[in-house]
This record gives C-alpha cells, structure tokens and sequence, in this order.
C-alpha cells in the first residue's frame, strides 16, 4: 500500500509492550457461513489447493503438505509447471528482490534476522517422486524465487493434473508483507504458487516473475481447503471462513478454512489479539467483518471496523456486489506495521495508521483500512497482472478509495478534519504529489521497469488516480461511473488488462481516448497550461490617419474618445505532452467574472481569446473547477491587477505545511 504507511506514531509500540501472559483461549466457533454469500462459482477455478500446515512459533517454521489441482485453462499443450516460492526473495542477498531492495522496502529495513526461505522436500504426480527434476528457469541467475517442474508427458488443453507437495518454510522477521515480530506471525505468500498462462489462444505463455522490489502478486482463481495447526494459546485469522476447529493432543489446536474463487490465500497467528466484528450488508444479505488488533489498539479497531464495512457497502453498490461472506482485518502491533501492514489478500488485509498522530480526524487509518479492503475489487475480483500493469490496481483502486472516504466522511474533510485544517483526498493527493512531468517512466510500465521508488509509487498510486478524476471531472461523474462499473461487470473474475479498461471508459464515454490514454499512460510528462499574457487597454474608436491626399484625415483622442469600456486579451498557451479541454475564468476588477472554453486538441499549442468589458481585467483562472488534475497547480492563476507576490508566499507557506503534516502523519 501506501510506502506512507511509516507512521512517526510508533509511540504505541511501548504502551502494548505490557501483554497478557499466553493462555489457551476458549474453542472459538466456526463461522457458519458459506464461502460464497451468494453460492455459486463465480470462476473457472482452475487452482484448486487442499494444504496441510503447522507452525512452530518458536522457530517460526511451517511443515506443510499441499496438494494442487490444476487445469490448462488455454489452447496449446503445456510441458513444465512453474511455481512461485516468495519467501526465497529473504533467503539472501543474492535474490532479485534483496538486490533491487538493498535491503530496504517502504522505510523497514532488513536485520540480520531477516532471512526466510522455502525447501520443497517433495514433489510428486501420480506417486512418483520429481523432487530432483525442479529447475531455475534459464535466466534466473542466483534468484529462487521460481522454480520449474518439468513434465513427462505435454498437458493437453483443458487436462487436469494433480501435484502433491511436502516443504518447509522458514520465516524471515517481519518484512515486505510476510513473517514474524515476537509472538506476531503473518503468514503470505508462503505455499508453492502455479503461475498463470496468458497471451492469445493456442500461444499462451507462463506468466511467473520472480519477486522484485516493487512487484506483487498474480494467481488465477480457485477454491482453497486450508487446515493450520498452532499451538492452543494461538489466536488464528486466514483467508475465507472458519468451518471446523478442534484441540488436539499436546496443546495444539488445528483450524480448517475454507474459501472459493479466491488467488490468494494468507493468515495470521498471534497470542494477544482480541476481536472487534460488525456486519456490513449487501444487496440484503450480511457480510461478517471483524478487525484483530491487541488490547492497546482498541480504539483504532473501532475506526478500522467502521472503514471496513463503509468501503464494502459502497464499493459493492458502484462495482459488484462484494461476494464473500467474510471480511477479516488485521491491525497488526505497531512494531510490526512496517513490515506487515498495508497488504491485501482476498477477504484478508492488514491495515495500518495507529499513531499517536492520528487523532480522530486525521483519517490514516480509516484510509489505510479503505485502500487495502478496496483491493477485494481491483485485484482480488478484477485480478490484473500486478506485476506487468500494477497501475491497473493501485492507481484505479486509490481513485475508487478516495470517492468512498467523500462518501464516508463527506466532500470536504474526509483525509483531514482536525484542529481548523481540512483536505479532501484528491485535493491532498495532488498537494503532495510530485511536480508533474518530473518523472522519468511512464504509467503503463512493469512495476520493475521504474526508476526509484518515488517514480513507482507516483506513477502507481497517485498520478493515475488524478487521471482518472480528470477523465471524471471532464466527462462528468454519472457517465463515468457507469463505465466504471460495466469494466467491473464485465471483467469480474477474469485477469483484465488496461485496454479492456480503456474500451469500457471509451465505450461508457461514447469518445474515443486516444489523445488522452497515449500522452497519459504510454508516454511520460504533464498538462503544462499557462497564462502566457493578459492586459486590456481602452476601447474607442481607431484613432490615426486616415486617407491620402485632400481626402486625409487624423482622428485623435478627441474625436475617438475612450467609450469607457475595456479591450482585454488573453494568451494561453500549452508546452506539455497532455492536452486536455480547459476552462478559462476571467475575473474583472468590477468583481464579474466570464467564462471561455479552450479545447487545444489538434488545434497548436497557444491561443489568443480577446473580450470587451466595461471593467478591466483583474485576474485570469485556468481550469477554475479544478478538472485537471495533471498539471501544477501554481501555474493556474495569473494576476494582471496588484502585486501577487504575497499570495505567492501564502500559498508556498500553506504547501510547505501540507507537505509536513502528511509527512507527520505518514500519509
């Protein structure tokens, strides 16, 4: 999520130092639900995992079985089977992760701890063993994080096939979405993950990168039957719902979950938490939403529960309807949120924020809580290729949280509304972003192929969320909306890519995009409209010489009186790689205002506008209603009349203040 997330607010790591000393819970009931709020398959299920596991919280160790049902869902013949295996990316410095991190990853840094890792012990079809025919694929170097089964036999198109594992995973401390903090253990990306065949019919290619900086995660839908063992004095949350729990022998307790059509699958194990639940509703039948946090945290559990069930019930109104029967959020100990916080899995996120900074409204953890249940859409049901087009949920997923936090919170304070101050998250968003144009990759980039961190997470999270509330504010809120939710209809369930996102908007808006989509997400730079002059001199008629030989005349000030009225002229110009339509406000010393559409789409990059007005022209505003998004905003205005040096000054001064409390509060 947010690399924000780095709260200065760790303060509440000391107050929840004082834990309750480990004790074996009550039984827990199942949930008694379905997987399904509504049964019924809503994929083609075409990795179906049964998994068998135990943890040992002292060595922070799992033993594991896991036996995967697959189908070749293309049309050519497939002849090995590759498998992610994350928690190699910590096994040491050699990994393609360790090395385009340095060790460092949204401001938690590795320790000598830190190492985790994955041994497939076995590997076996049909019985026999094939542990010893794993490979590295041809150009993995040093990396682990793939490794490739090779296949006796090609799989034919639509043929099943059946692999059972026996592996051992080591888990790292906490860091990059998965491990452990003391008694704290998040469980992700932890199992051997089948990659995912894409590409057109009958030349389908595996799509299976190794775990990079900035890359996240991509698995095609299934059903998942999980069983996990802990020791009895072991809090436990995962993915899907809870369907059998039972004390064994020896203080261990085991827990059976169950979810469908889900990619992912990811839990948690921890002493100490306690659970606050709620219930949101959709389309008249009942979510179950419960927020895990320890005893210190009690009061943020509150203002994550309620965040969790506002996001579900209005996503699921604008998109689809949300179409599990659970929602779990783990608020994890402030000591640990570096490394586990901010992270979503279907029906299953950590959340973030908790800070002695975040008073109530100072909306972090709300908007942490909005972010990460908001992927249960854009990628849990619209499961895009994270690692080739991490924009088409990241970036759409901030547009759509930001629109819920409005809805939730209302128009004007929903990011911020504490102590005089308010912001809008769109309107903060823009404030913190970087100077557009400033970065070097372009949008629609692979999440490895950016510069720096700062040019991923801007050109990710933030730049295509303003892009997509341009393209809003442009074509008006009702129409785009409605093309938003026949993307969401229609792609449900499916790996969508940015052009079956871009056909839905072109199609919703009844235009085509091409001069916005290209320069936007393909090419890098920004709107740069300006002022380029303003002025207005008096209106009479022309004065000169007029004529020649006995019919010459002169026409002076006397004869062409100033009328009284103003000639004004205005230059606008363009030099950026984004041309969008533009308002024009003109506000005249009279304190009236006019209004001029500028669309320089094809037509060069400068236009002149002149009027005539009984005023003078005081102050020119380019996009007065704040549609574009994609340009600075200090560009905007022009002062003809007064000296705007103050107002300059003011708002460097209000900027600079932004900037610092968003950093204060992690945002």
């Amino acid at each position: 999520m947010l690399r924000a997330v780095a709260v200065l607010g760790l303060v509440l790591a000391a107050c929840s130092s004082a834990r309750e000393p480990h004790r074996v819970r009550k039984l827990p009931a199942t949930d008694g639900l379905p997987a399904l709020r509504v049964p019924g398959a809503k994929s083609p299920r075409i990795a179906n995992y049964t998994i068998d596991a135990k943890l040992d919280p002292v060595h922070h160790t799992l033993l594991a079985t896991q036996t995967l049902r697959w189908t070749n869902p293309g049309q050519s013949a497939v002849t090995h089977l590759p498998f992610h295996l994350y928690l190699n990316a910590f096994k040491n410095e050699s990994s393609v992760f360790m090395r385009s991190s340095q060790g460092s990853f949204r401001d938690a840094e590795a320790t000598a701890s830190s190492w985790g890792w994955i041994t497939i012990d076995s590997v076996q079809i049909d019985g026999a063993e094939l542990a010893k025919t794993l490979r590295l694929p041809a150009n993995a170097g040093a990396d682990e994080t793939v490794v490739e089964l090779p296949l006796a036999t090609p799989l034919a198109p639509g043929a099943s096939i059946a692999i059972d594992f026996r592996y051992t995973a080591q888990l790292p401390e906490v860091f990059a979405r998965t491990g452990y903090h003391g008694d704290f253990h998040l469980i992700g990306q932890w199992f051997p993950k089948i990659g995912v065949r894409t590409g057109p019919p009958g030349a389908e290619q595996w799509s299976c990168e190794p775990l990079h900086t900035f890359t996240e995660f991509f698995a095609d839908f299934g059903t998942y039957d999980v069983t996990l063992s802990v020791p009895a004095a072991y809090v436990v949350a995962a993915t899907g719902v809870l369907v059998a729990v039972q004390d064994q022998p020896g203080g261990t307790r085991t827990y059976t979950y169950k979810a469908e059509d889900v990619h992912d699958f990811a839990w948690m194990a921890d002493p100490s938490m306690e659970t606050t639940s709620g219930t949101a509703m959709v389309a008249g039948k009942p979510v179950a939403v419960r927020v895990l946090a320890r005893p210190a945290q009690a009061d943020f559990a509150k203002r994550h529960l309620a965040a969790a069930i506002g996001t579900i019930e209005k996503m699921s109104e604008w998109f689809v309807p949300y179409p599990w029967s659970t929602m779990t959020v783990i608020d994890p100990p402030p000591e640990a949120a570096l490394g586990a916080g901010g992270m979503e899995y279907p029906t299953f996120v950590t959340t973030a924020g908790d800070s002695v900074f975040s008073r109530p409204g100072v909306r972090l953890p709300e908007y942490v809580t909005v972010h990460e249940v908001g992927h249960n859409w854009f990628q849990g049901i619209l499961a895009s290729n994270e690692p080739i087009e991490a924009w088409l949920d990241e970036g759409v997923n901030e547009w759509a949280d930001a629109k819920v936090m409005a809805a939730l919170y209302g128009p004007r304070g929903n990011a911020i509304d504490w102590m005089g101050w308010e912001a809008d998250m769109f309107a903060l968003r823009r404030a913190v972003a970087e100077t557009p144009g400033t970065l070097p990759t372009p949008i629609a980039a692979a999440a490895y192929a950016f510069a720096d961190e700062t040019d991923y997470a801007e050109q990710t999270y933030g730049t295509p969320m303003l892009a997509l509330r341009t393209l809003e504010l442009t074509f008006g809120t009702t129409k785009f909306e409605a093309a938003m939710k026949t993307y969401a209809t229609k792609h449900a369930f499916t790996h969508p890519t940015g052009r079956d996102l871009f056909a839905a908007l072109e199609q919703g808006l009844g235009q085509e995009l091409g001069w916005f989509i290209g320069p936007v997400f393909q090419h890098v730079g920004a709107a740069r409209p300006a002022v380029r002059s303003a002025g207005c001199r008096h209106q009479h008629a022309p004065r000169g010489v007029f004529g020649s030989g006995a019919a010459r005349t002169i026409v002076d000030d006397d004869d062409a009186p100033d009328t009284g009225s103003y000639a004004c002229s205005v230059m606008v110009s363009n030099t950026g790689t984004i041309h969008v339509p533009l308002d024009i406000e003109l506000e005249f010393a009279d304190g009236s205002t006019e209004r001029l559409h500028w669309d320089d789409r094809g037509h060069g990059s400068w236009q002149l506008f002149e009027v005539v007005r009984s005023s003078p022209l005081a102050e020119v505003h380019l996009d007065p209603d704040g549609k574009l998004l994609l340009a600075a905003p200090a560009e905007l205005s022009y002062r003809v009349i007064g000296d705007g040096s103050a107002s300059l000054r003011a708002g460097a001064w209000f900027s600079s203040g932004t900037q610092t409390l968003m950093q204060a509060t992690g945002l």
